[in-house]
């Protein structure tokens, strides 16, 4: 039993490394694997870039792989030195470092024979008896695949591939003349089982590697989620001691994480628990007392129903009186509120006056602003007029001015007129012509003298007309000024007539409605009369019913009595249990 405890508190941090080993286990085998794919790609890489290097070394022998093709097509015996030269060429492309151990030229036709197919040997980098030049090779079923997909591509590689011999890698290129003819095939193995060995050990060393790193890691993680996780056995702790009663315990809070979070939210509730325990005590306490004084309370209730039992009687015998009261009251009632409807009648034709009345008031305001927008249109109207015959008027006072220049430069005209006048005189006979132009000039002058005093006379007559017009136009603006006024304060009694009218009109509705409510009062009244009558009537019949009513009441306070006492009881337990928690 206590071992399955322990596993059980444990269930969470075991739960927590176990995904966490699972995790890092899955990280680590994607990352082995792509590794291994990574490193293998690498190595098909290497082999394209080898096959390319060697094809294009092999390439610049063309003419001997021609010759030598043409000699075994044709059956001949190989013994041409082309076929040396091939061979030692290939045989100098073979490397055990660069892991080619075979390197062959083969013609690109294929041969079928039983059921299989084959493809003639053309040269490799050594003459051994199935290897010679004109010899068959028979294709298993990956390399025909890559030979025709080098015929159609110029070179591909093949998947791994396993024979008697080993398991290999083969580069295939097709070997094209001058005029892109396919004249043979170059073929090149590589050592596949020398890249397994080496792919493989280095998957072991990822796989180590990995697992050391992954059995710290976890390590490391689990130490520290137990660290984490060291909070929640506290909190465990804490909330079996509240569990037995104890409210009183707290948990620190060290930080603001998920159980940091856990621990003030436990702090908040065992404040709640201590504040609804201390309710529930004092709610305890209330309902005793509050037991105690029902009791208490039922009997002043015996005690009272004995005493409503004997004023039942005295009612019995009041309500006959309040019978014949009812009907005087019901015939004084109906004349009043036929008085009531009358005065209801004359406020409503009252009220009707007065809005009648508002109306018209209204109107007259309307009409007297009308006035006042008149008046003050007027004075503005006015007071540019009086404005533009002062600008008049000193226009004329510089014309004026004007005139007595000219009539100052008309006497000096005239000045110098005579006294040309008298040097054409001295001229004799050679002056006459000046002289005639002199007086024609002293006869301008004194027009234009005349003319200038002629023009000063109007102007001067306009100028005192013009004053009298300025005076006369501002006498006109000071009575339109005044009018305005006038019209204004016209306009304020006619807004002050028609509030109070409207104040009438508001309380005269007033008067109506409340005539129409007290009409209707009394009408209610009336009624509430006639049903009180009816009342008064089984007054009595109902007071031997209460007084039967008193005595089941007495009854009834005897139980309650009974009941309050089990209350308190009930109360008392209450209290007990509650006693139990320490706040």
């Amino acid at each position: 039993m206590i071992l399955k405890k322990n596993v059980k508190s444990k269930s969470l941090i075991l739960t927590s490394n176990l995904l966490l080993a699972i995790v890092f286990i899955g990280i680590i085998s994607l990352n082995v694997v792509f590794s291994y794919q990574g490193q293998k790609k690498t190595y098909e890489e290497q082999f394209l870039g080898y096959g390319t290097v060697l094809e294009r070394q092999i390439e610049t022998n063309l003419s001997l792989i021609q010759e030598a093709s043409q000699i075994v097509v044709n059956q001949q015996s190989p013994t041409a030195d082309a076929f040396a030269l091939l061979r030692n060429q290939l045989f100098a492309m073979t490397d055990s470092d660069v892991n080619i151990p075979s390197v062959y030229l083969m013609l690109p036709d294929k041969v079928e024979r039983d059921g299989k197919k084959f493809l003639v040997n053309l040269q490799t980098e050594i003459d051994i008896e199935t290897t010679l030049p004109g010899t068959e090779y028979e294709m298993n079923a990956t390399f025909e695949t890559a030979l025709d997909r080098a015929i159609k591509d110029d070179f591909t590689i093949t998947p791994s591939y396993t024979d008697v011999e080993g398991t290999w890698v083969t580069y295939v290129s097709s070997i094209k003349d001058d005029k892109g003819k396919v004249i043979a095939i170059l073929g090149i193995d590589f050592d596949y089982a020398v890249v397994q060995k080496s792919l493989s050990s280095m998957l072991w060393s990822n796989i180590i590697r990995g697992g050391i790193f992954s059995v710290i890691a976890i390590v490391i993680i689990a130490f520290m989620v137990r660290i984490a996780l060291r909070p929640l056995h506290r909190l465990a702790e804490v909330s079996n001691l509240a569990a037995q009663g104890d409210l009183t315990v707290t948990l620190p809070v060290t930080n603001m994480n998920e159980i940091g979070q856990a621990a003030s939210a436990f702090n908040i509730m065992m404040v709640s628990l201590r504040e609804l325990t201390n309710s529930i005590q004092h709610s305890s306490l209330e309902v005793s007392e509050s037991a105690t004084n029902l009791q208490r309370s039922a009997e002043q209730t015996a005690h009272a129903t004995n005493e409503i039992s004997q004023a039942i009687e005295q009612i019995a015998f009041d309500s006959d009186t309040q019978l014949q009261s009812t009907k005087e009251c019901q015939k004084a009632m109906t004349e009043m509120a036929i008085g009531i409807q009358r005065i209801a009648e004359s406020s409503t034709v009252v009220s009707e006056l007065a809005v009648d009345t508002t109306k018209r008031a209204e109107s007259g305001d309307t009409i007297v602003m009308s006035a006042v927008d008149q008046m003050q249109t007027i004075e503005v109207n006015l007071s540019s007029t009086v404005a533009t015959m002062k600008e008049l008027e000193e226009l004329s006072g510089r014309i004026g001015d004007i005139l007595s220049l000219i009539t100052d430069v008309s006497s000096q005209t005239n000045l110098l007129a005579l006294n040309a006048s008298i040097e054409a005189a001295r001229a004799g006979e050679h002056g006459k012509g000046f002289a005639v132009v002199a007086h024609e000039i002293r006869k301008l002058a004194e027009r234009s003298m005349s003319s200038s005093g002629q023009i000063g006379d109007i102007l001067e007559g306009i100028r005192v007309r013009t004053g009298r017009v300025v005076k006369s136009l501002e006498h006109s603006a000071d009575e339109a000024h005044i009018g305005t006024k006038i019209t204004t304060e016209a306009s304020d009694s006619f807004r002050a007539i028609v509030q109070a009218i409207r104040q009438v009109s508001d309380q005269v509705q007033e008067v109506s409605a409340a005539s129409e409510q007290m009409s209707a009062g009394s009408e209610q009244i009336a009624a509430s009369l006639d049903e009180l009558e009816r009342i008064s009537s089984s007054s009595s019949l109902h007071s031997q019913r209460v007084a039967a009513s008193s005595e089941e009441q007495l009854a009834s306070m005897e139980e309650v009595a009974s009941s309050s006492e089990q209350m308190l009881e009930l109360a008392g337990n209450l209290n007990n249990g509650i006693s139990r928690f320490r706040v």
